[in-house]
């Protein structure tokens, strides 16, 4: 399945709802992060343009958090310029009088650049608050577009986003105010405010009660779905209607579409509540008997509706688009999930020699989707790193940084027949010949590409020469998934799917769904760490049934650990070659200063445009 929420933060969830704007306030005040001055700090305007990298902003913190959940560089500099005024109005009360809050939302409001394209910029607005406005990176939906899960910058000195909170709107049990997603306007129509959702003007669970007399769903179901949909319906003179902003996060799909409460109770052959958007344009309550996949991501369903007085049967099938409650189009049914791994089990037994390869094979002629590395990260990615006990540090990320790890022994790779390898890397004929050249635990980032399965040995959360972008051999190679894997000795072995730069660009571009991408994966890596842990040759010459294969799992957990620079890294950056040392700059007040200089006293300017091999 598709890691949660997009990207697995090692913290509980601080979920948002009784009380909300309170919740925050109290919760910011009694922060250790947050004190006065930083009360202070956020009553401060913000740069609507990007900084340089000399200068510590906010804009590059939310951009590491940000990247990591699959933001490229060019969408966030195109967000940014929406959500910085946005903040600008409303977060400082001694620059200008900040803009009422809308209704639906007077009490607290979320701000969303762009809710139907997470991860996306916002701007969380809680009146009477010592923290008026905050910027927020939304990153996904618990189930519902009424709970958007998001990170927060608690103030703009702040060095990374705090992750896991959630905004609940659909509890149906608690008066938490006058609570409300919204997006941030467009300057140029700044008045046309587009509605997601909000807790007090919309819930009129009461449009399903109708339903209630045919005793065809369970009590306690009935009334949290009809409380679920009830939130997005309003009736006017007679008509139901829905808010802008959930039609505008729909898709615009020809004919008739059905916003289903329950999708998991409807498969499973039991009847769910749902808004029917019929082609004539009207909205309907309706509740659905069942579902069956029809063609072209449609299905035909038989449907109750209800109008204002009656409740009307269609007396035939109609086919329509299926929505869930996240406004995720429902699409065909997925192959099985052990299809890209029967495919790998295949391609072995037609070339029993070279595991990794049949692995590629099997996504090749799975039409698994693979790309080439994103514009801007192969030479130029930026990030913050906010180390607990060490540095806080701003690093770009160089392909001709993996020098370094090469010298250091960190790239492993195994290259397919006419590919061109890495000079520098050491060979990978199987994971065993690795393992027993590694200290436990061992964490690395892997790639399996159109050319090579290669694996970067992190020596700390630096990762300097052993990223993703460290392990391709030029911008044109094509990968079809990235992550991380760790060796916890040679009887476990742990992987994840987590690279901003390539498996979360990758995964919405398979036709059958994130989910059934996640799915497809999993087995066959899973199956290419136990078919290539030994050599073919190791296997003809043991006994097979006395070799030792580890246990291997998924995970969403972060597994390279976030542990500041070792001297290796410091060596690498500023005492190799001189173009390195404009790579690595570190926080001081309100600049960024060289790393290298500041450790011998001196403070330079840090300077990333000169981070690449031709220098000043």
């Amino acid at each position: 399945m598709k890691p949660s929420n997009c990207y697995h933060w090692p913290t509980a969830f601080v979920v948002l709802s009784a009380n909300l704007y309170e919740v925050i306030a109290e919760r910011l005040q009694a922060s250790e992060d947050v004190n006065m001055t930083n009360v202070m700090l956020s009553g401060v305007a913000v740069t609507v343009g990007r900084s340089s990298s000399g200068t510590r902003s906010p804009d590059k913190v939310l951009q590491t958090f940000a990247q990591h959940l699959g933001m490229l560089p060019q969408r966030f500099n195109e967000e940014w310029k929406l959500a910085a005024p946005f903040y600008n109005k409303h977060c400082c009360p001694s620059i200008n009088e900040p803009p009422d809050l809308p209704v639906g939302g007077r009490d607290l409001s979320l701000f969303i650049v762009d809710y139907s394209n997470l991860p996306s910029l916002a701007v969380l607005v809680t009146n009477d608050s010592p923290i008026r406005a905050q910027f927020a990176v939304v990153y996904g939906k618990d189930g519902s577009i009424a709970n958007p899960i998001f990170g927060i910058l608690e103030s703009l000195d702040a060095f990374s986003v705090k992750a896991n909170f959630q905004l609940s709107l659909s509890d149906g049990k608690t008066d938490i105010g006058d609570v409300g997603i919204f997006q941030i306007p467009d300057p140029q129509t700044p008045n046309q405010l587009v509605v997601y959702q909000t807790a007090g003007a919309l819930q009129h669970a009461t449009a399903f009660d109708g339903f209630k007399s045919f005793n065809m769903i369970e009590g306690r179901k009935f009334d949290a779905q009809a409380w679920h949909l009830g939130m997005t319906l309003t009736s006017v003179q007679g008509k139901f209607h829905t808010t802008n902003g959930i039609l505008k996060m729909m898709p615009d799909v020809p004919g008739d579409s059905l916003f289903v409460a329950d999708l998991d109770t409807l498969h499973a052959g039991s009847r769910s509540l749902a808004i029917w958007f019929s082609s004539n344009g009207m909205i309907y309550p309706a509740m659905v008997s069942w579902a069956e996949y029809d063609e072209s991501n449609r299905w035909k369903v038989f449907v109750r509706y209800l109008t204002q007085h009656t409740i009307e049967v269609l007396d035939q099938e109609i086919t329509c688009a299926l929505f869930g409650p996240d406004l995720r189009l429902v699409l065909a049914p997925p192959p099985p999930a052990t299809a890209l791994k029967e495919e790998f089990e295949e391609q072995l037994r037609k070339t029993p020699g070279d595991a990794f390869k049949a692995a590629s094979v099997a996504a090749n002629l799975k039409n698994m989707p693979s790309i080439a590395i994103p514009e801007g990260y192969y030479n130029t990615k930026v990030k913050t790193l906010d180390f607990k006990d060490g540095p806080d540090l701003y690093v770009l990320y160089h392909h001709a940084q993996r020098k370094h790890a090469y010298q250091n022994k960190r790239i492993f790779e195994h290259v397919f027949a006419g590919a061109e390898r890495n000079i520098g890397a050491l060979g990978l004929l199987s994971f065993d010949t690795v393992a027993s050249k590694l200290t436990y635990p061992a964490a690395m980032t892997f790639l399996l590409s159109q050319e090579r399965f290669a694996m970067g040995w992190a020596m700390d959360g630096v990762e300097v020469g052993t990223g993703h972008n460290c392990l391709i051999k030029h911008e044109h190679e094509k990968v079809y998934i990235a992550g991380e894997i760790l060796f916890e000795g040679d009887d476990r072995v742990r992987f994840n799917f987590l690279s901003g730069t390539f498996t979360r660009q990758i995964s919405p571009l398979y036709e059958p769904g994130e989910d059934s991408f996640y799915n497809q994966w999993i087995r066959l890596i899973s199956a290419l760490i136990g078919k290539a842990w030994h050599s073919r040759l190791h296997l003809l010459l043991h006994n097979r049934a006395l070799l030792k294969f580890p246990t291997v799992t998924y995970t969403d957990d972060v597994l390279i650990p976030f542990e500041p620079p070792v001297q290796a890294t410091k060596t690498a950056f500023c005492n190799s070659e001189p173009w390195m040392q404009s790579c690595a700059c570190i926080a001081s007040g309100d600049s960024y200063l060289n790393w290298c200089k500041k450790m011998e006293g001196k403070d330079e300017t840090c300077e990333h445009d000169y981070c690449q091999p031709s220098g000043r």
